[in-house]
């Protein structure tokens, strides 16, 4: 089982306490080499461990390899959901690539509805294909992780600017995670 270090545990609990607070998206920000896809792939394992379903969003197969390895490590049973992989519905947590989930959205809707959405880089789910799948699934949680909370071309990721989020958790900064060694 992935073993959280503190400062990744406060982050679990603070989204907790979005949930428990009535949020339905919170924002988790995390620095690059923070340790996001431990965070959220510790939520899944957990997530799933109560016979919930996920599925976590990624925009590149890199990163879809990444969260893959880090559910393996966790003994997390998956899917795969993109064009290099044989899929298996089958599995409680599903990891997708953003453009191929798109695709076959349809298909995946019958034999699939997440009980949590996590949008992995969050930065980019105010597009248009993550926001399709997103509103797809209208009762499910959604989290998103990312180190940059912002927009390149400016538009809000929160709802009160047009955007998903409803909270955000800040974890710590740089030079925290320099002090914590």
């Amino acid at each position: 089982m992935i073993k959280p270090r503190d400062y990744q545990n406060k982050a679990i609990q603070d989204i907790r306490n979005s949930y428990i607070a009535n949020n339905r998206a919170p924002l988790l920000v995390l620095p690059t080499g923070g340790g996001k896809t431990i965070v959220f792939s510790y939520i899944a394992a957990t997530t799933a461990a109560r016979a919930k379903k996920v599925l976590i969003l990624d925009h590149r197969v890199e990163l879809l390899r990444q969260t893959s390895e880090n559910l393996n490590w966790a003994g997390v049973r998956h899917g795969l959901v993109n064009p290099q992989y044989t899929q298996d519905l089958t599995a409680t947590v599903q990891v997708a690539s953003v453009q191929t989930l798109v695709r076959r959205l349809a298909h995946f809707k019958r034999f699939f509805a997440p009980d949590l959405i996590i949008i992995d880089e969050a930065h980019h789910a105010t597009a248009g294909t993550w926001r399709k799948i997103v509103e797809e699934f209208p009762t499910s949680r959604v989290l998103g992780v990312t180190a940059t909370p912002i927009r390149g071309d400016g538009k809000g990721l929160g709802v009160e600017s047009g955007g998903i989020f409803d909270d955000m958790v800040i974890g710590p900064q740089v030079q925290e995670l320099i002090d914590m060694g």
